[in-house]
């Protein structure tokens, strides 16, 4: 039976607040379910990628990638390490940010969470253009 820790989901929001007494419990403030630009391309200053996956046993290396609908990759967060826990039935919660993040075009993106380099799930992002309202006839 393979370690590999399982995706139990991810969001996409504008800050991460974690307690510093208990590291376990996070906040998501303002979850995107996707973005409505005026122009491209579009700047998202700051967006935090959150997820949480299943315990794992063994350490692990994450990376969260955002692709665009034909599957080319428009942004990449570091990689970073996790440690083991010790009971199983505990879940991971991982963080990372995207700085000056840029859509150059309206569509689907895909928000996907790599695990050792191999993807193991991923969330659908929507970026559209917001639709102007036709000047009024007299």
């Amino acid at each position: 039976m393979s370690d590999t820790p399982r995706l139990i989901g991810i969001i996409l929001c504008e800050r991460v607040l974690q307690d510093v007494l208990r590291v376990d419990a996070v906040s998501c403030i303002n979850i995107y379910n996707g973005i409505t630009a005026q122009s491209f391309p579009a700047v998202v200053p700051l967006v935090f990628a959150f997820a949480q996956v299943s315990g794992s046993q063994t350490g692990f290396e994450y990376q969260f990638k955002i692709a665009d609908g034909g599957g080319n990759v428009v942004a990449i967060s570091p990689p970073a390490n996790v440690e083991p826990l010790r009971n199983q039935f505990v879940t991971h919660k991982i963080i990372s940010a995207f700085s000056g993040l840029t859509f150059n075009s309206e569509g689907t993106y895909e928000i996907i969470l790599e695990i050792a380099g191999k993807p193991i799930g991923s969330l659908p992002f929507q970026v559209v253009l917001l639709q102007q309202a036709p000047a009024p006839v007299n």
